[in-house]
């Protein structure tokens, strides 16, 4: 008898997530936000920029989560992710199109493998406060919130295109203003802009509500939860959209 006692308790510890310890996961990012577009003339209206509208972000992420704390867990979260969108430089005047190439620079290189058009990358830190909600076995519905540091990246638009011309363009020099030959390092100092400007970073909060599946005695969980983000100092015309996390890991 005792034997069976026994047996039936450490199948009761082994299938409950009551006894959970802490988890270290990775996973996939989905990104509803969405950059939006902007345009106008720039240097004395010789130049046009326009800056076309980015897609969602895709990226990935590395999860901590504790759960041996009374009444809550506590979770780390940090994720990166990016987009593509499009810049186009023109000479009105002469129909003129100014290249722009822009390569593919850590961190952003782990999604992306060629260089095109700019990148709008967004980077977050996170710490979640969870309230786990241990109904169901094997399995841990919860919600929660948190604070988040943000990281994004320069937008190429008319603002920063237009502090670029003002320490590559000479507008006294008429003649090449006429032909275009003024314009010829504009291309190449937008990229070199680019790579070397400062991060634009704040502090914000988020929304969570999420689940995680730990089956019994294996070593390792599932987990898929959404967040919505608030605050920050990422770039004005970028809209706050859901992020969706689904990914797994070693969990005790």
């Amino acid at each position: 008898m005792k034997k069976i006692l026994f047996a039936v308790t450490i199948a009761i510890f082994a299938s409950t997530q009551a006894f959970a310890i802490a988890g270290i996961g990775a996973h996939y990012i989905t990104n509803t936000g969405s950059l939006g577009a902007s345009d106008g003339l720039i240097g004395n209206g010789l130049i046009y920029v326009e800056q076309e509208k980015s897609e969602g972000l895709k990226g990935l992420g590395f999860k901590l989560w504790i759960d041996l704390l009374p009444l809550v867990d506590i979770e780390g979260t940090f994720n990166i992710a990016a987009t593509r969108y499009n810049t186009i430089l023109t000479i009105p005047t002469m129909n003129k199109t100014i290249p722009l190439t822009f390569p593919v620079e850590a961190p952003y290189s782990m999604l992306f493998d060629e260089a095109a058009s700019p990148i709008y990358g967004i980077a977050t830190g996170d710490v979640s406060v969870t309230y786990p909600f241990d109904v169901i076995p094997l399995i841990t519905p919860y919600i929660g919130l948190g604070v988040s540091y943000f990281i994004s990246t320069p937008v190429v638009n008319a603002a920063f295109v237009e502090n670029v011309l003002a320490n590559t363009v000479d507008f006294t020099d008429v003649a090449g203003l006429a032909d275009g030959s003024a314009f010829n390092n504009v291309g190449s100092a937008v990229v070199d802009a680019l790579k070397n400007s400062d991060y634009e970073s704040g502090m914000g909060g988020h929304i969570i509500a999420g689940v995680r599946v730990k089956p019994p005695v294996i070593p390792i969980a599932a987990y898929a939860n959404c967040k919505y983000y608030f605050g920050g100092n990422t770039n004005s015309k970028f809209s706050q959209g859901l992020v969706l996390e689904v990914g797994g890991g070693f969990a005790l």
